[in-house]
């Protein structure tokens, strides 16, 4: 029995056979999943030991008596005033957790500059002003219960320290977290490694917050471009490329095997001799790599030089059609859930509506998570208005904040697609705000997971930023309608495997093997419900590839 899908330019004749073949802030964070996010580049800036700073005497916050514009703000909320170093990190801890800090630039409060407003005991800002010094306001019911520092100690000592209290405040599993001794740790990455429950958490980590916040805002990063695995014979393949990156504009696409770096090979060249090569952020230098064309098999030499680039969150998209059906399928390649993407989501969707998708298979195989908003937005536009008002999910925090649980409802969001069946394609890449997608809508309409395992990330985190560092400590725990969890991840109704040979979509000599496998299931039923037998390591070519963010975030704007 042959099927005919049509792929866009040409007819392809594919044996149903193949089916199963292939390869297989406080200041400024959002709510994420765990800390979203990832950015690519292959010389990361250290983010588990902040810049050494000499430690300086803490600093008294001098008290502004309620007087002038102030008074209106002191009578109407109970805020008090204090006067700041400009460039200071200042920390509000509070018993109850509901008193707040802000930063202006000026007692009369125009411009605000920083703000810390979580609901657990400490809250930190820091913020700077050409005057030299910014005006920090305490806010709460409560005006009475709270202690505010002020410091410009940002040694590793100091943020351990601050990590610490915080972990043992509000983390999710915060009781299981042991007593040690903070400064007894020369990284801030050893000690996360120890305060947090890696049975349950291997997520909860410390990044750089510009990095993390220029990603998640405005996908920004810094590298290359694309991404590496192996394929089933261990030859390095790229998997995906971002479009206005250097890999991206010279012309590089997933399916190349990359084989040499200045016609050294690849397999040969060391992690040392490698950042040798390709430089660093600050002085990053050409190189010409060799590849072999996944398509062609013909062999490519191109020159590429690391730089800062902005990443496209969708990598593909096209509508499939097949002469034994009477509808159409749109496909989506999905890749981050960032602030940029509801803008490309909404494009791509009108897109596919225009092109007659009646039909829907969305591929989140590499896609880590990111914003919560963007994922609930989507999961609104995929369930339609029918769902509006029923639990999307609900987020669960430790017995110390209780309080703090909340629920997060399906809306009518437009472009509204309003599918009564979706097929995700998923790997263990798939992971947090990616897989509250698919837990969402599980308990409304006909989901059909395929692929392998998803990551089994369940849980959100909030930026908390000090001297620069961004701690993401997974703070709660998502279930859906039915009460049910990711975590240990989502199990795949049918099986496939990654076709890295191929494009998104297909090439010339067939139509990638993930995607064919949800064509079959879309239009014949068909579902391999035997795992996937391959021997593609599920070992990543690591040295390029994306940066440490990763995960689903709170979205508090």
């Amino acid at each position: 029995m042959t099927k005919r899908f049509l792929l866009p330019g040409l007819w392809l004749s594919i044996a149903l056979v193949m089916a199963g073949c292939g390869s297989g802030g406080s200041g400024g964070g959002g709510e994420i999943d765990d800390p979203i996010v990832t950015t690519e580049t292959v010389t990361p800036t250290p983010t588990d030991t902040p810049p050494q700073q000499e430690p300086t005497q803490s600093v008294e916050p001098e008290f502004i008596p309620a007087g002038g514009a102030s008074a209106q703000f002191v009578a109407q909320g109970g805020e008090v005033l204090y006067r700041v170093p400009s460039g200071a990190q200042v920390t509000l801890t509070s018993l109850t957790g509901n008193a707040d800090l802000f930063l202006f630039d000026n007692e009369n409060l125009d411009n605000l500059l920083c703000a810390a407003a979580r609901p657990f005991a400490e809250d930190s800002c820091s913020a700077t002003d050409s005057d030299g010094e910014v005006i920090a306001v305490v806010f709460g019911r409560e005006v009475s219960g709270f202690d505010i520092g002020v410091s410009a100690d940002c040694s590793v000592e100091a943020v351990n320290r601050w990590v610490y209290r915080n972990m043992k405040d509000y983390y999710l599993y915060a009781d299981e977290v042991p007593d040690v001794d903070p400064a007894s740790y020369a990284s801030t990455a050893d000690l996360m490694r120890d305060l947090r429950f890696n049975e349950l958490d291997p997520f909860s980590g410390v990044s750089n917050a510009a990095q993390r916040q220029a990603f998640l805002e405005e996908g920004a990063s810094f590298g290359f471009g694309f991404n590496l695995q192996f394929d089933a014979d261990l030859n390095t393949r790229v998997i995906f490329v971002y479009a206005d990156s250097p890999a991206g504009r010279a012309g590089i696409k997933r399916g190349d095997i990359l084989v040499g770096l200045n016609n050294e090979l690849w397999n040969d060249i060391s992690n040392d001799r490698l950042q040798e090569l390709i430089g660093t952020q600050d002085n990053p230098l050409p190189n010409e790599w060799q590849f072999i064309d996944g398509e062609t098999a013909e062999a490519k030499s191109v020159s590429l030089t690391q730089s800062e680039y902005r990443l496209n969150t969708v990598l593909h998209s096209s509508v499939w059609t097949n002469q034994s059906f009477d509808g159409a399928t749109g496909y989506i390649v999905f890749n981050n859930f960032l602030r940029t993407s509801e803008a490309e989501l909404d494009a791509t969707i009108n897109s596919i509506l225009d092109r007659g998708a009646t039909e829907l298979v969305l591929d989140l195989r590499y896609n880590p998570g990111g914003f919560i908003s963007i994922a609930s937005k989507l999961a609104s536009q995929i369930g339609g208005s029918d769902l509006a008002g029923n639990l999307l999910v609900r987020y669960e925090y430790n017995d110390k904040y209780t309080s703090q649980n909340d629920e997060i409802l399906f809306e009518v969001e437009s472009p509204i697609l309003n599918f009564d069946r979706v097929v995700f394609l998923t790997t263990g890449r798939t992971a947090s705000a990616s897989e509250l997608l698919i837990s969402a809508l599980s308990p409304y309409i006909d989901v059909t997971v395929m692929g392998q395992r998803t990551s089994g990330k369940p849980f959100i985190s909030v930026a908390n930023e000090y001297c620069g560092q961004s701690l993401s400590a997974m703070e709660a725990q998502g279930v859906n309608q039915n009460g049910v969890t990711v975590a240990g991840g989502i199990a795949p109704n049918c099986f496939a495997a990654d076709d890295v040979t191929r494009d998104f979509g297909g090439s010339a000599d067939g139509i990638e093997g993930m995607l064919e496998s949800a064509l079959d299931y879309v239009v014949f039923g068909i579902c391999d419900t035997n795992p996937v037998l391959s021997k593609q390591p599920s070992v990543l070519s690591s040295r390029i590839s994306e940066s440490p963010f990763t995960g689903a975030v709170l979205d508090t704007r």
